[in-house]
Parts: C-alpha cells; sequence; structure tokens
C-alpha cells in the first residue's frame, strides 16, 4: 500500500473544489466540495486522531483504545506511531481481513468481538483493552467532535448557506454545528446518512450513538438529517465514486440532492469525508 503524506502528518487545510461537472448535473453554480481525502490518511478522522494524540501526550496516557471499523483505528495508530501511545482497535468479529490485517500491523492489538450484538460501555472498552492496573488508559470510541470544529475555521470566509456532511454516529455532524455557532456564520447543516442500518454505507452498526440528544437539539434549530433508501446510497456512490476519492459512507451526500430542491442562487459545500487507507 503506497501512502502519500502531506506536511508530515498534519491534518486540515485540505482543498475546496469547484467541480464543474458537479454543479452542471445538480444546477448549481456554487457548489464546493471541501475534500478531505486530501489529509495525511485520507479521511477527516486524521483531524480527530490528530488531536486525541496531541491531548493524550500532554496527560502522559499509555494506552488508546476504541470502536472502529478500520480507518479511525488505522489513522489513530500512524498519528501515535512516534510516541509510546499504544493504540488498541476493538472491531467487530466479521470486519474483513483486508481491513483487519492493515489494522493489526499497526496497532499495538486489534480485539474482535461481535459488536452489533451489545453496546459496549466505556468502562468495558477500557477493560478490553487492560493489561495491568497501572495503565493509564483512555477509551476514544467517542467525545472529539471538537476535532471538526477546523473545517468550519477554514471555509467561514467562504459564508455557505447549506453544508452537507455524513452523519455517521454524529460526532462529527455536532462538531460542525459547533463551529458554526462559534462562529456565528449563517450557514444551516444537513446530514446524510443511511435509513436503515446494517447498510451498504455502515462498515460498523452499532445500536446507539451518544450524540442522538444534542442532534435532536441542532434539528430543533432548523438544521436537517436525511436518510436515504439502499438503492439511493448505491446509485450516490456509483454516481461520486469515480469523480472523487471516496467510500459510500461519504457519498451519501450526494443523495440530499434528490430529497430537497436547492435554490440554484445558493452556495454549498459538500464535505467529502474521504476514503481512507482501509
Amino acid at each position: 500500500m503506497k501512502i502519500t503524506l502531506r506536511n508530515k502528518f498534519k491534518s486540515g487545510k485540505t482543498p475546496l473544489l469547484k467541480v464543474d461537472e458537479f454543479c452542471n448535473h445538480f444546477g448549481i453554480p456554487n457548489l464546493l466540495v471541501k475534500d478531505e481525502s486530501k489529509n495525511p490518511f485520507g479521511t477527516w478522522k486524521d483531524r480527530r486522531a490528530e488531536l486525541i494524540i496531541k491531548k493524550a501526550k500532554h496527560e502522559f496516557v499509555d494506552k488508546l483504545c476504541l470502536i472502529t471499523s478500520g480507518n479511525a483505528g488505522f489513522s489513530l495508530a500512524k498519528y501515535a506511531a512516534k510516541s509510546n501511545i499504544k493504540v488498541v482497535s476493538i472491531v467487530d468479529i466479521n470486519l474483513p481481513s483486508s481491513i483487519k490485517e492493515p489494522l493489526q500491523e499497526i496497532c499495538y492489538k486489534v480485539i474482535e468481538t461481535k459488536l452489533s450484538e451489545s453496546i459496549l460501555k466505556p468502562e468495558e472498552v477500557i477493560a478490553l483493552a487492560r493489561e495491568n492496573d497501572k495503565e493509564v488508559i483512555w477509551d476514544v470510541t467517542n467525545g472529539f467532535q471538537d476535532a471538526y470544529e477546523s473545517i468550519i475555521r477554514e471555509i467561514k470566509n467562504d459564508n455557505p448557506d447549506y453544508i452537507i456532511c455524513p452523519i455517521g454516529s454524529g460526532e462529527a455532524f455536532v462538531g460542525l454545528f459547533d463551529g458554526i455557532q462559534k462562529l456565528k456564520i449563517k450557514t444551516i447543516l444537513i446530514g446524510v446518512g443511511p435509513e436503515t442500518s446494517p447498510s451498504f454505507a455502515d462498515k460498523l452498526h452499532t445500536p446507539w450513538t451518544p450524540y442522538q440528544a444534542k442532534m435532536e437539539s441542532i434539528l430543533a434549530q432548523g438544521n436537517r438529517i436525511i436518510r436515504l433508501t439502499e438503492p439511493e446510497i448505491r446509485e450516490a456512490y456509483n454516481f461520486a465514486k469515480d469523480r472523487i476519492n471516496c467510500e459510500p459512507s461519504s457519498a451519501v451526500v450526494f443523495g440530499a440532492f434528490s430529497k430537497m430542491n436547492f435554490e440554484r442562487d445558493k452556495k454549498i459545500i459538500i464535505i467529502n469525508s474521504g476514503k481512507g487507507l482501509l
């Protein structure tokens, strides 16, 4: 696997692109793509990984553990590689070997469990990773939404009417909203995700997210979440995959245009969360 690194693993400052083909296809002249696939390891999760490692070093953490479908664990382990911090990835027992094996090569340990059948509490995640009582361990599966506020700082001067992003667990959606609020820009945030789970766009099915209450609050303030059927997700991915570096979970953003009638003169920024390296 060839890895092209940018700026010594520094995330952020990803390009904001105008793709004429997208503008013409959707009839929106001011349609831009924030291309997070240009982060060092190909995903917007690099932003959270970099932030986590910075905080963990400051607090003298010995080990980081997280539930992951691949890219978040891989990115975190890459950022931790030049430190003494160990990264333990907890994955579903049915995770494909094509993802599991690269994770095993870079992580301190990969632990397999039946994630789709139960909700692991943070203390349970830590217990799986713990090897002795003296270790300082953090569960970093959730809780780093502030890492995504930097995306808003990078595009604030463009003053978009809408930002469209993948919804995922809700972490990035919440972080983007917090960034919009802090910078006081008048932007409507639209999250897009699958209607059902497990899904073609959902590599990691877990029945719970800690961001549900906050997302409901965000929706109450005029923002929106769009859910796509499996055929709609496949259609969006088939449209996007040869035009940008994405995976099904990131390509869902293009499905928003079949669900909403955007005015032609609006400025819209789509966030391509990337494809990662796994």
